[in-house]
């Protein structure tokens, strides 16, 4: 299993058809170039995505420009061939050491998964540490 830690950040945006795009659009013009992200609704018009962005300035100043609060967070990209119950084990280990998954996405193909995990930013060395453990 490959695993690999990279910074990451919480941003709230509105829930509402279009918002996504939005963002990401905005960003994108700004010359914010992104490494992953993961997206949610959180309910009550309310959204959540979690990026991972190339270069980290870049994003800052687009984010104050757009008077958008960031939450430090931190990402695992975790690769390795696909089984059943691969991901379950992954957020197993984290949760049996007391680390909140905050966020997560997997894609599988060819054989292959592609797993992003997000974590607190306060739980990025536990949660690296039990992750290359595997």
């Amino acid at each position: 299993m490959a695993v690999k830690q990279v910074v990451m950040c919480g941003v709230d945006i509105e829930d509402k058809p279009g918002s996504l795009h939005r963002f990401l659009s905005q960003c994108s013009l700004s010359g914010v170039d992104f490494l992953c992200f993961a997206a949610y609704s959180c309910g009550n018009n309310r959204g959540r995505v979690f990026v991972s962005v190339k270069d980290p300035k870049i994003f800052e100043a687009f984010a104050k420009e757009a008077k958008l609060k960031i939450t430090p967070a931190a990402g695992f990209i975790i690769s390795d061939r696909d089984r059943l119950g691969a991901a379950a084990d992954v957020i197993k280990d984290l949760a049996e050491n007391s680390i909140r998954g905050l966020a997560g996405t997997a894609v599988v193909y060819d054989g292959l998964y592609q797993m992003l995990v997000v974590v607190d930013a306060k739980d990025a060395s536990l949660a690296e540490k039990v992750l290359s453990q595997k």
